[in-house]
Order: structure tokens, then sequence, then C-alpha cells
């Protein structure tokens, strides 16, 4: 054989090595690993049900500015205001997740929790609204849900769930 045919085998076999060793193996990309949140407001409920915020929103908020300008819109409803939380951005970051104006109090929409993976850092939000003919306080509402994350650098996304809740049997 010419020394072209042997690295030609060669490569060849070291391909398939490498393939028999990545056998069983998920991708780096399907490991997650969880990331430590902290939600503004302790429970299962938006951190509150009336905001500012009119339109829905997805939003990591990494500097102070941006984090002031947010927190007067998510309170302009309110006087007075409440005062902005303190957010060290050296080592923290906010994800939020506001559901828009809705037609009544009965919806929800909750941070649960992150993960990381090889792509960047995956936020995971529950959006709830109310089963048909569930009674429901008769107000418009807009809830959003508050976290602060370990500061990164890396891209962020949301995972959205929804959920209808049932009304509760008589």
């Amino acid at each position: 054989m010419t020394s072209i045919a042997w690295r030609a085998v060669s490569l060849v076999a070291i391909g398939a090595c490498q393939s028999a060793l990545a056998i069983g193996q998920p991708p780096a990309q399907s490991q997650r690993e969880p990331v430590p949140i902290a939600r503004f407001r302790e429970g299962s409920s938006a951190f509150s049900t009336y905001s500012g915020l009119v339109d829905s929103l997805r939003i990591v908020v990494r500097d102070s500015t941006a984090w002031r300008e947010l927190w007067q819109q998510i309170n302009r409803p309110f006087l007075p205001r409440p005062a902005l939380p303190s957010v060290d951005f050296q080592r923290e970051m906010v994800v939020v997740a506001a559901l828009g104006a809705r037609p009544n109090t009965g919806f929800n929409v909750v941070i649960e929790g992150a993960e990381e993976d090889s792509t960047g850092i995956e936020v995971n939000v529950r959006r709830s609204s109310p089963g048909a003919g569930c009674p429901v306080g008769a107000a418009m509402s807009q809830p959003v849900d508050l976290a602060r994350l370990p500061a990164s650098g890396r891209a962020l996304r949301f995972r959205e769930q929804s959920i209808v809740i049932p009304c509760a049997a008589p």
C-alpha cells in the first residue's frame, strides 16, 4: 500500500473510533446544570398581579439603569412607588416575565427555575389561565414575575409552559 492509502485508512479508523466513543453519551448540549434563582416573591404567585406592563415581556436586566427604568414601568400604577430593590449587577442579573394586560385576575406567571447548558441559560416560566366559567375577579390585571440569577454574559432564553387551572369542585 502507498503512504497515501495508509493515511486514508488511518483517518477512517480514527474517525470510527471517535464515533464509537461518542455512542451512548448524550451530546454536551443536553447536559443541563441548575442555575440558582431567587424570586422577588415567595410562593406560587406572580410578584404582582397588577403592573404598568401592558404588553407581554420576557427580558433579562444586566445593569442598574435598565433596572431603574423597568422598576418604574412595573410600578407605574402605584403611588407612592415602592423603593427600588437593590441589585448588585456585578454578581446578579434580573429576569422578568410579564403577561401583559389580561381581562381578569385569574391569570398568573411564575419564573420556576433556570438551567444552563452549552447553548446558554434557559429560564422556565409557567403561565396559567382560568378554566372556562371559573369565578375570577372582574378587574384588569397585568401579572409580572421577577427573579435574580447569578450574573452571566451567556445567551438567555425562556421556555414557556402554559396551563389552564380548572374550577374547583363545589
